[in-house]
């Protein structure tokens, strides 16, 4: 019998090895929701502004709410299968669905957020009162 070194990393090394061979497949087989939108949130004229890129959505397809001092935002269209059957695609990269739950600022103001879609990026406009995040604030005393 032949002795064999201890190497600790043994292990570590062989799951390394798994993965290399299945990121060297072919990845067309998950089914990973690909989301290739991106966001922006700041301030600006007294407002918090975010910006979301959103593209191939409509507005009506597109829904804001808020609760508890979380923004979300969802959206969902169907796609139409009468329009590919006669297609014969290499690769295809599409997102029919989208979701974003992001904490407020403190001292948003919930009743006045408004919001606008254009272009493929939906802008949302929350007013800030400044006066709030003030009269919260306080020095605490060390004892």
């Amino acid at each position: 019998m032949q002795l064999i070194k201890y190497n600790p990393f043994r292990e570590v090394q062989k799951i390394q090895r798994d993965l290399n061979k299945l990121w060297d497949q072919d990845m067309d087989f998950f089914p990973l929701q690909q989301d290739w939108s991106t966001m922006d949130m700041y301030e600006e004229n007294g407002n918090v502004v975010a910006e979301f890129t959103m593209p191939n959505f409509t507005k009506k397809e597109i829904s804001v709410t808020t609760e508890n001092d979380m923004l979300e935002i969802t959206a969902e269209h169907e796609e139409k299968d009468e329009e590919k059957k006669n297609r014969r695609y290499y690769r295809r990269e599409s997102s029919n669905r989208f979701w974003r739950r992001v904490a407020l600022p403190e001292g948003v103001k919930n009743d006045k957020i408004e919001a606008n879609y254009s272009d493929g990026v939906l802008t949302v406009k929350m007013p800030i009162d400044k006066k709030a995040i003030a009269a919260k604030k306080r020095s605490v005393p060390i004892n």
